[in-house]
């Protein structure tokens, strides 16, 4: 199109004209006339105003007056109802005219008075499209980086896609003798039959967008030995809870990190539904992992927990809803991460208080 229309609504007035000779203070014009006069529109927001009545079937084209900065024209129409529907239409880049608002409203003319109606005339065109929100990689997992020549290794990546675009998966090598057992997915092996150096990279996209991750992978050959042995070990560190955070009715956001000084937010209130969200790095995706959250009062619903997904992610996140009780208890939420005997935990408090509303 070739302006832009911005105008929501607008005011329509119309004056129905008294017969002819009409009473004292009536607008001269003969019976039945209708002058219409269109404010709150500038010329650059429409290239033409079209008023149809019905059933009288007249139609004008309203005349724009830079003067007065309206809209204006004048219908002859019986007495009686009639159905008054406005549009309006810029003219696109072939010049032909298109449809951008639209706006209706029943009036009675009726000889010797003038009626006052307002018409709202809306914007008709399509809303602006929500730009893509492209994918990215939450977490990736690999395997062994410095293997043996005909053995494989694992290799799996987690990409989220907030618009639910449908997710393609390519990984790569450029070391041509080696394999991918599945190149396509989100989970695959790779294994070389040469020793070297490769460079392994994952190539995600969605509705065009690409991300992409690449490691590094030596590949040694290896040549048995009476007597030798080969150790493989995995180191796992402690999990660490890195931040919560908590917000909910009449609680705005409130984080918390591990390295705060204060982990105490401002008192709530009884029976009040909260949000609570802790992080966890776990510096590893082995291990048997758990995350909770427990508190000293109220009750709390696990939702949703990232933590969880396969493959294991190095870092996750675990969320609950709290309800707080009756009462003014204090209040501690305690969470807790674990991987086998290893053990990680970190507590925030508030007090819930009757006054608070």
């Amino acid at each position: 199109m070739s302006k832009p229309w911005s105008v929501v609504a607008s005011i329509l007035v119309v004056q129905l004209l008294a017969c002819a000779g009409g009473g004292a203070g009536q607008p001269e014009g003969p019976a039945g006339e209708m002058r219409l006069s269109v404010q709150g529109l500038a010329r650059g927001e429409l290239d033409s105003l079209v008023v149809t009545a019905q059933p009288a079937n007249v139609s004008q084209t309203l005349t724009y007056s830079a003067t007065s900065d309206t809209f204006e024209g004048t219908l002859v129409l019986p007495a009686g109802a009639q159905t008054l529907t406005a549009e309006g239409f810029v003219e696109d880049g072939t010049g032909t005219p298109v449809l951008v608002a639209s706006g209706t409203v029943t009036v009675t003319v009726v000889a010797g008075t003038t009626v006052g109606v307002f018409l709202d005339i809306r914007d008709v065109t399509p809303a602006t499209p929500q730009p893509d929100i492209a994918p990215f990689i939450r977490s990736a997992f690999h395997g062994s980086v410095n293997m043996p020549t005909n053995t494989f290794t694992e290799l799996a990546v987690s990409v989220v896609d907030l618009d639910g675009d449908p997710i393609t998966y390519q990984w790569t090598s450029d070391c041509p003798t080696s394999v991918f057992t599945r190149p396509t997915a989100s989970y695959t092996e790779w294994g070389n039959s040469v020793p070297g150096r490769c460079t392994l990279e994952v190539r995600a996209t969605a509705r065009g967008q690409t991300v992409s991750k690449s490691l590094s992978v030596n590949v040694y050959s290896l040549t048995p030995t009476t007597g030798d042995v080969d150790v493989e070990g995995t180191y796992t560190p402690r999990p660490l809870i890195t931040a919560i955070h908590v917000q909910g009715q009449g609680l705005p956001l409130q984080r918390f990190l591990r390295e705060d000084a204060v982990t105490r937010f401002p008192f709530v209130g009884p029976n009040r539904t909260f949000q609570v969200e802790f992080f966890v790095d776990y510096g590893t995706s082995h291990g048997t992992r758990t995350a909770t959250l427990e508190t000293t009062c109220g009750t709390v619903v696990r939702d949703v927990d990232t933590c969880a997904a396969s493959p294991a992610p190095t870092s996750c996140s675990v969320s609950y809803t709290w309800t707080t009780p009756t009462g003014s208890p204090l209040c501690w939420l305690r969470t807790q991460a674990t991987n086998g005997t290893l053990v990680d935990g970190f507590t925030v408090g508030t007090m819930v208080d009757q006054a608070v509303r």
